[in-house]
């Protein structure tokens, strides 16, 4: 099960600003028909306003959203408060993002988790360029048609030679490549 972030909120609450208040213009001189001059003020105190701190970083403010006792790190217990789900499930959520095997979720855990999220999309949109049908399978003409398409080969690149790359990366031997033997084949280092 993967863990889904949400981010909702008010617009003062995404982007971390408030607007501050404008400073007070100082007060006017007066005078008094007796004197015909002006009167004694009290002296004008320059201030500064203080300076707006930096907003948060976005890992930052949905850390805290999910770290309710704020010490530094997400229990099963914070995980399913926040998301309303059985102990279960954020038992697993968190033994899935839980990497040095502490029982919680740091802030660095977190942020490698919502990365791979980015990477898992990037790889989703690579395979839709070779998915031309959107049928969740990439068939061996589907590849040779994208592989001319991004010019990634010339007319060498025939139907039998795209079939033998399916063979190659379909490990589950129904013709096709699927996203999971995309992923797969796409984290291979090739040999040197």
């Amino acid at each position: 099960m993967g863990l889904v972030v949400s981010s909702a909120g008010s617009c003062g609450g995404i982007f971390g600003r408030r607007r501050s208040s404008p400073t007070p213009p100082p007060p006017p001189v007066t005078t008094t028909p007796e004197t015909s001059a002006p009167q004694q003020q009290q002296p004008v105190v320059a201030t500064t306003t203080p300076k707006e701190p930096e907003p948060e970083p976005e890992l930052v403010r949905v850390f805290r959203r999910f770290d309710a006792d704020g010490d530094g790190r997400i229990s099963a217990a914070e995980m399913r408060a926040s998301c309303g789900c059985t102990a279960a499930e954020a038992e697993e959520m968190v033994a899935a993002a839980d990497r040095d095997g502490d029982g919680f979720i740091s802030i660095d855990e977190l942020g490698a988790l919502l990365e791979e999220g980015d990477q898992a999309d990037a790889l989703r949109a690579a395979f839709a360029e070779y998915d031309e049908d959107g049928d969740g399978v990439v068939t061996a003409e589907e590849l040779r048609r994208a592989l001319r398409r991004l010019g990634l080969c010339g007319d060498e690149m025939t139907a039998e030679r795209c079939a033998e790359i399916v063979a190659a990366v379909d490990r589950d031997g129904d013709g096709v490549i699927s996203f999971d033997e995309f992923k797969a084949m796409m984290a291979t280092k090739p040999v040197a």
